[in-house]
C-alpha cells in the first residue's frame, strides 16, 4: 500500500464508521420527537443549505457547470436514498436496513444489462446469486416461513435502488465538482423529505422543546452526515472507486455490531451468514470493477 494512500483510506474508514453509527442519533430524535420525514428535512436543509452558497458563487464563476437533467436525477433519486434509509432505520432493524440498502450489486447488474453497459455473465449471476441468498437468509426464507417484512425493510430495498439510479446522475456529470454533487444531493433529500411533509402531514416535532433536540440535530446534520459525506468525497478522489466501495463495507460490521452492543440483543447466526453472503457478493463486484478499470487503464 502507498503511504501517500493511507489518508484517504483512514478518510473512507472514519466516512464508513460513522454511517455505521446514524443510527444511534436518529433513535435517540425519534424519542425526542423527531421523526422520519422531519429528521431528514431539517438534516439536509441545514448542510444542502449552507452548501449551496458556494455552488451558486462557483457556478456563476463558470467553475460548477450544472446539467439540468443529471442534477435532476441526483435530487430526486439521490434525496430518496436518504429518506428510505432514514425511515428504514427507525421502523426496522439496523441490521436489516443496511444489508438490504447493501443489495447494491444486483441493482448495478440489472441496471447496467437495461442500458447496454453490461453483459449478463456466469461470474456476474454467480454474484446476484450470493447476494439473494444472502438476502433471502437474512429474512428468515431458510425457515421456509413467510418473513418477516414490514415497511422498513421495503424503505431499505427501495433505498438501495434510488441510489443505483442516481449514480446514473454522477456518472453524466464529469466536469462537475463532487463536492457541488453531494450539495446537491443534499438539497434533493431536503426537497423530497419536504414533499412528503405536504402530502403526508406527519406530526411535526415539539417546537416548545427546541433547546433539547436542536443541539443533537446540529450535531448529527454537521458532525456526522457532513463529515462523513466529505471523508468518502476525499477518499474517492485519492482512490480507485472500488477500492471505497470495498472500504465502505466496514459501515455493515459497525452497524451491527453497535446496535447489538447497545441494545443488549446479540446478532442471530442467520443473519451473521446473511452479511457474509451480501459483503462476499459486494467484494466480488468491486474488485472485478478495479481489475477492468485497471485493464482498461493499460490498453
Amino acid at each position: 500500500m502507498p503511504r501517500n494512500d493511507l489518508p484517504a483510506i483512514l478518510a473512507a474508514l472514519a466516512g464508513a464508521t460513522i454511517w455505521g453509527l446514524v443510527w444511534l442519533p436518529l433513535g435517540r430524535l425519534t424519542e425526542l420527537g423527531v421523526t422520519g420525514l422531519w429528521t431528514t428535512f431539517l438534516v439536509f436543509i441545514l448542510i444542502g443549505g449552507a452548501g449551496l452558497v458556494p455552488v451558486v458563487i462557483s457556478n456563476r464563476r463558470g467553475r460548477c457547470p450544472l446539467a439540468l437533467g443529471p442534477a435532476l436525477l441526483l435530487i430526486i433519486f439521490g434525496g430518496l436514498t436518504n429518506l428510505l434509509f432514514f425511515v428504514a432505520l427507525t421502523e426496522t432493524t439496523v441490521v436489516r436496513a443496511l444489508m438490504l440498502f447493501y443489495l447494491s450489486p444486483v441493482w448495478n447488474l440489472i441496471g447496467g444489462w437495461l442500458i447496454g453497459k453490461s453483459r449478463i455473465t456466469p461470474r456476474k449471476l454467480l454474484m446476484v446469486g450470493l447476494a439473494l441468498t444472502g438476502a433471502f437468509i437474512l429474512l428468515g426464507f431458510h425457515r421456509a416461513a413467510s418473513p418477516n417484512w414490514n415497511g422498513g425493510d421495503t424503505c431499505a430495498l427501495l433505498s438501495g435502488l434510488a441510489f443505483a439510479l442516481s449514480v446514473v446522475g454522477l456518472q453524466l456529470s464529469p466536469n462537475t465538482p463532487s463536492w457541488a454533487l453531494t450539495v446537491i444531493h443534499w438539497l434533493g433529500a431536503a426537497l423530497t423529505a419536504l414533499i412528503g411533509i405536504i402530502l403526508l402531514n406527519p406530526p411535526g416535532p415539539d417546537w416548545s422543546q427546541l433547546r433539547h433536540w436542536l443541539p443533537l440535530l446540529l450535531f448529527f446534520a454537521v458532525g456526522m452526515q457532513g463529515a462523513a459525506s466529505f471523508s468518502i468525497l476525499f477518499s474517492l478522489t485519492k482512490l480507485e472507486g472500488y477500492r471505497v466501495n470495498i472500504l465502505m463495507l466496514l459501515e455493515i460490521v459497525v452497524g451491527a455490531l453497535s446496535f447489538a452492543l447497545w441494545s443488549g440483543k446479540t446478532v442471530a447466526g442467520h443473519e451473521w451468514l446473511g452479511i457474509a453472503l451480501i459483503i462476499t457478493a459486494s467484494l466480488f463486484d468491486n474488485i472485478h470493477q478495479g481489475r477492468t478499470t485497471t485493464a482498461d487503464l493499460g490498453n
